[in-house]
């Protein structure tokens, strides 16, 4: 007879089997073996986002990221954690710009997450984001002469390629995606998208995306438990049947 699947893995591959992602980002197993495990219910968590949410657009959207991450992620902008438009004190640095002199442009995120306490020689960033006008398609390639032919996609695993930041997220005011990019492996990312989290049934995937992108998550934990591990870890669970 066949072992009964942990009622923690199956509720990540639950949420995992909606969204479909591309490649490997996280892997139930990983989650669980991490301590990442899926609140029941996040009621609190649908009544916040449907809150941020514009009325009366045909699609829903946010348009303010930073409202969004503050209010659904906790996130608080400090300098101490933060780097990027909206911190203040606290801009960008230059080793998370690529400069791309052939095509007259600098590749850069538009806010950064710092790693709390690096490792030695390990880098001192964690996560990279660009916020795209609202609407714009993460995958259609732009076109204009004597720029660079990529899309928004492509614009920022080249950024954690070269930076050598691994994970990154691009907002475009109706979904969010979370790209894991390690250095020398295929890149995998996941869309959270604003209609597929309102209803009900939706819950889970909100209460994934909050439990992998909260501040807590990401500066709070024990370094095992925070995003950055748990994406590694899903590298070596991929092995078990049961990786997403």
């Amino acid at each position: 007879m066949a072992t009964p699947l942990d009622p923690a893995i199956l509720a990540h591959l639950e949420w995992l089997g909606f969204v479909r992602p591309t490649g490997l980002v996280v892997s139930a197993p990983a989650l669980v073996h991490a301590g990442a495990l899926l609140p029941r219910s996040d009621a609190e968590g649908q009544r916040l986002l449907a809150a941020c949410v514009a009325e009366s657009t045909a699609e829903p959207q946010i348009a303010d990221f930073a409202h969004f991450a503050r209010t659904l992620l906790g996130w608080n902008f400090s300098p101490q954690g933060y780097a990027g438009a909206g911190v203040a004190g606290a801009p960008i640095p230059p080793e998370l710009q690529v400069a791309l002199p052939e095509y007259g442009e600098t590749l850069a995120p538009d806010l950064a997450v710092r790693e709390r306490d690096p490792l030695p020689n390990g880098l001192p960033w964690q996560l990279l984001v660009r916020l795209l006008p609202v609407g714009q398609e993460f995958d259609r390639v732009q076109r204009e002469h004597g720029r660079l032919e990529a899309s928004p996609h492509g614009r920022m695993e080249r950024l954690l390629r070269q930076t050598g930041v691994s994970a990154g997220l691009l907002w475009n005011g109706v979904a969010l995606r979370l790209i894991s990019a390690p250095r020398g492996e295929s890149s995998g990312w996941i869309d959270f998208r604003l209609r597929e989290m309102l209803p009900t049934a939706g819950r889970p995937i909100l209460a994934a995306l909050r439990l992998l992108l909260s501040q807590q998550r990401l500066l709070a934990l024990p370094r095992e438990q925070r995003l950055a591990a748990l994406l590694e870890a899903s590298r070596k669970f991929q092995t078990e049947p049961l990786s997403l």
